[in-house]
């Protein structure tokens, strides 16, 4: 009985315990809590345009979207679908063969130098493309990582064929693999 008597205290005693315990930290909980709301407003800065936003430039701008001109007007560059075979390699180590089709645009300043040298090199650019697309394997393309990297990929290679950054962007409205 003498020892149900001192668990029955012990258990009598455990939530003051703890809520002394809280008292005693809460400060430091309190300046966690603080820090975390710090970080989610400064994420959310940065997420809708950064300093650019409060000095009265767009987001779009910040990111060099619009630094294109004056009149901020861009231009796009259409292909056709582009199909192209890639390899998928199973899980026992066979390759499969699979198909690309991208529908893809290409954005570039408007005007009419930028113009007549972008349908110029439209060609070109597309077989820099498919050249590209057709060592692509299924795992490349996996995910949101996966589509930046191949927009950004595509973009380098544009740039490379133009001979300056006359393409500013990749726009991509099709992507199936098949």
């Amino acid at each position: 009985m003498i020892d149900a008597a001192i668990d029955e205290e012990e258990v009598a005693e455990a939530p003051e315990t703890r809520w002394r315990t809280l008292r005693d930290h809460k400060r430091l909980v309190m300046a966690a809590g603080a820090l975390a709301v710090v970080a989610m407003l400064c994420g959310g800065f940065v997420a809708f345009g950064g300093v650019s936003a409060l000095i009265g430039g767009s987001a779009a701008e910040s990111a060099g979207h619009g630094a294109s001109g004056a009149a901020g007007a861009d231009a796009l560059l259409d292909f056709d679908d582009i199909v192209v075979n890639i390899t998928e390699t199973a899980a026992d180590g066979t390759s499969a063969a699979r198909y690309l089709k991208l529908h893809l645009a290409l954005v570039y300043p408007e005007s009419p130098d930028a113009e007549a040298k972008m349908a110029e090199k439209k060609p070109f650019i597309r077989d820099t493309f498919t050249g590209f697309l057709r060592q692509m394997t299924v795992e490349d393309l996996r995910g949101s990582i996966g589509l930046i990297k191949l927009k950004a990929e595509l973009l380098k290679r544009a740039r490379a064929v133009v001979g300056d950054d006359t393409p500013s962007e990749i726009l991509i409205s099709d992507l199936v693999v098949q």
